[in-house]
């Protein structure tokens, strides 16, 4: 069936604001929308002809006359791979349009290769992961970059971490017959809570935070990613918090990164192994290079007061950043994601250093902190949400 720019248009505000707050009734999606009831009833007519949209049954309230019939969206209705790219490993899952997980690897790390991946590297993997699931026919692959990317600029991942800068995307979308999408892993993750998160369908504003090697943010206001053609727009990792502080590979001094990401808390516990006398490490892994996030954990269970007093830096800092988030930009709620942030250790300390914040005001909004699940598959499922944009809600 043909249509016009206007009606594929009308289609996919329609489905974004399935995706956003589903279920909807056809009145409810007329007035969110401003489309006309008419207009409404006719292309959702057709998305239900098509096996996109169902209806769920009666929504259930109290008023008297006709029940409104609530319409969501058709799971299974395409399938997406999703890759992340990440010093630590290789992500893929294959997902239907909804970011339900079919299939997923996460086990190759790059350090078995001796040297970071070449795009002929990463096309070989992704390849043989594919071939390992023939029985989805999939449509399109979205990849969450350590980075950005501008193709009219460079086929190169902009990043201040020089091992990513020789990895050429352009080459690695030709080793397939699929669409390709790339974006910075916090924007994959900010587009994904809006189209696939289940705690929350009220469409409102709202921050991803993400904290993993590196310290990103991402701002979802008014249903669009907000800077998106400035790459310098949230990257708060790189926000000075303190001037006379330690030096950081950006070349500033006292960023956020380097207090509060997963590398230089990993950096610092290997220093402590080395060095310090009284700390728990060594009874924990066997070379300083082990250590993980966990371990430095598990010390700070064990009473190892040296690695308490680096997490306690870290959500110190991290305080800080979000309290001033708050203060700048206008959003109803705080995503936070990473293995950091599922300790909980770090969810007392982050909250007592908030709590312990003064306010500005006698009555003033507060943070709502939300943790996602942490998963190391949560980017790769969310690079899959480029792909649903791009074939559903892109006119």
């Amino acid at each position: 069936m043909t249509i016009t720019k206007k009606q594929a248009a009308l289609r996919a505000t329609i489905l974004d604001k399935l995706y956003a707050k589903a279920p909807l009734s056809r009145i409810d999606i007329a007035k969110e929308t401003g489309i006309t009831p008419a207009t409404t009833g006719s292309i959702i007519g057709d998305l239900i002809r098509q096996e996109l949209v169902y209806e769920v049954g009666e929504a259930e309230d109290d008023t008297v006359g006709r029940k409104k019939t609530l319409l969501s969206l058709m799971p299974h209705r395409a399938y997406y791979l999703g890759v992340e790219i990440s010093e630590k490993y290789l992500a893929l899952v294959i997902t239907d349009n909804l970011g339900e997980i079919q299939a997923s690897d996460y086990s190759m790390t790059f350090q078995q290769l001796g040297n970071y991946p070449t795009s002929a590297d990463l096309a070989d993997f992704i390849h043989q992961f594919i071939a390992q699931h023939p029985d989805f026919s999939l449509t399109a692959i979205g990849v969450g970059l350590p980075g950005h990317v501008d193709f009219d600029l460079s086929p190169y991942i902009q990043s201040n971490n020089q091992h990513w800068q020789n990895l050429n995307l352009e080459e690695l979308a030709q080793a397939f017959s699929l669409p390709v999408y790339f974006d910075n892993k916090s924007h994959c993750l900010t587009l994904a809570q809006r189209l696939y998160g289940q705690d929350d369908k009220n469409d409102h504003n709202f921050i991803v935070f993400h904290v993993a090697n590196g310290i990103h943010c991402s701002y979802m206001y008014q249903g669009q990613i907000y800077g998106r053609q400035n790459f310098l727009i949230g990257e708060i990792g790189h926000t000075i918090l303190n001037p006379q502080g330690e030096a950081c590979t950006c070349g500033k001094r006292g960023c956020l990164q380097v207090y509060a990401s997963e590398a230089s808390l990993i950096a610092k516990a290997q220093t402590l192994y080395r060095v310090a006398q009284s700390t728990f490490l060594p009874s924990l892994v066997s070379e300083p290079e082990a250590i993980t996030l966990t371990t430095i954990m598990d010390a700070c269970a064990l009473g190892d007061t040296s690695c308490l007093q680096l997490v306690q830096q870290a959500c110190h800092y991290l305080s800080i950043a979000l309290s001033n988030l708050s203060q700048l930009i206008d959003s109803d709620a705080i995503y936070l994601d990473g293995q950091f942030f599922s300790y909980p250790l770090v969810d007392t300390l982050l909250h007592q250093e908030l709590a312990a914040t003064t306010p500005l005001f006698h009555k003033q909004k507060k943070i709502r902190l939300i943790p996602l699940a942490y998963s190391p598959l949560n980017i790769a499922r969310a690079a899959t949400s480029l792909c649903v944009k791009a074939s559903f809600l892109s006119a």
